[in-house]
């Protein structure tokens, strides 16, 4: 008899698989929390909400901005961190601030949620960098468009010009 040979799944199939993963993640978040954290952590998400995702999409945005996902953006230095409320508005703030449209903002963050969890200095370095490296001025269209193509730059945090440390999805360079 002929050896069987596993079918891959479908990238839809695929895709329901990680959505229910992620899910998953999200109920998980509040069985490990405290109270006052469950409370904390449901106003952050009222505000992420508030930018035009559902509740799912901001649990999910949530999850991976805090460390209580997959670590390949984080790589452990933040690991299920519970988000205060300030700290996300500020950076919710930053990015209207610095020109992405305010009814854009959940575009980005669906992208890369990440960005809501990145420390307010390493933004507002991100956003020299680029105007000084990429002759962009802030509060411009062609700004904002660079950022919902690529809001990943908000995040980055390694230059290897050239030699190479393996962080690939922090990286100036890709």
């Amino acid at each position: 008899a002929p050896a069987r040979v596993a079918a891959r799944p479908s990238a839809r199939a695929s895709r329901a698989a990680h959505a229910v993963s992620t899910r998953a993640a999200a109920v998980d978040v509040a069985s490990k929390l405290s109270a006052d954290d469950v409370a904390q952590w449901e106003s952050v998400k009222s505000l992420v909400s508030g930018v035009g995702m559902d509740e799912e999409q901001a649990d999910k945005c949530m999850v991976r901005a805090f460390g209580w996902g997959a670590q390949s953006y984080w790589r452990e230095s933040k690991v299920e961190e519970v988000p205060k409320f300030e700290d996300v508005e500020a950076r919710l703030d930053f990015l209207v601030e610095i020109g992405v449209p305010e009814d854009k903002v959940a575009d980005l963050l669906a992208k890369v949620p990440e960005i809501i969890g990145c420390d307010l200095s390493l933004l507002r370095e991100n956003v020299e960098y680029v105007e000084k490296n990429y002759f962009m001025k802030r509060k411009t269209r062609n700004f904002a468009n660079y950022l919902l193509r690529t809001p990943q730059a908000l995040g980055n945090n390694v230059d290897c010009a050239g030699t190479c440390v393996g962080e690939c999805n922090r990286c100036w360079v890709r």
